[in-house]
């Protein structure tokens, strides 16, 4: 059996000018802080889009983005450990890191409000419709504080049927 080598093993002293207690990063770990960053931009992107479109009132996206969205952010959510350590790592200083994950946060944040004020909305017009629903209902007309109208209906009270 041949001995397994692991990236941890691989990874030399500190190059001359640098911090001895910084990690040394291998070509795997560097793919994969470039990797991460490219993402966290894709993550970005598509959830500009979808705030874009609901504000535009083009709601069908909500449901077309919903799985891109959901494998970036677990794409992200899985890879961060492999990036975390590095984080004070000139690289990503270079790169902007820590500047990117704000923008991420505040790209999360802002979905999520919009996407929670738009569910309020929804239920909030399922709800007046159940009330209204079960106010012409049970064999008779029920006025707005649940009290029985006569079935003698008068010029004055109708029912809009169009929603």
């Amino acid at each position: 059996m041949t001995p397994r080598t692991f990236r941890f093993g691989q990874r030399g002293p500190a190059p001359e000018g640098e911090a001895p207690d910084q990690l040394v990063l291998t070509s795997q770990d560097e793919e994969n802080i470039h990797a991460y960053v490219a993402k966290i931009h894709d993550t970005i992107d598509v959830l500009n889009r979808e705030v874009e479109a609901i504000k535009a009132g083009n709601l069908d996206v909500v449901s077309a983005i919903f799985e891109e969205k959901s494998r970036a952010l677990k794409w992200l959510e899985l890879q961060t450990p492999l990036v975390e350590p590095f984080m004070d790592h000139p690289i990503m200083v270079e790169l902007e890191v820590k500047a990117q994950l704000k923008q991420l946060k505040g790209a999360i944040e802002e979905d999520s409000a919009i996407l929670s004020r738009m569910a309020v909305a929804a239920r909030t017009i399922l709800r007046e419709v159940k009330k209204i629903s079960n106010r012409n209902a049970l064999d008779g007309n029920y006025g707005k504080m649940g009290q029985r109208v006569s079935g003698v209906a008068d010029k004055n009270m109708h029912v809009d049927q169009k929603f």
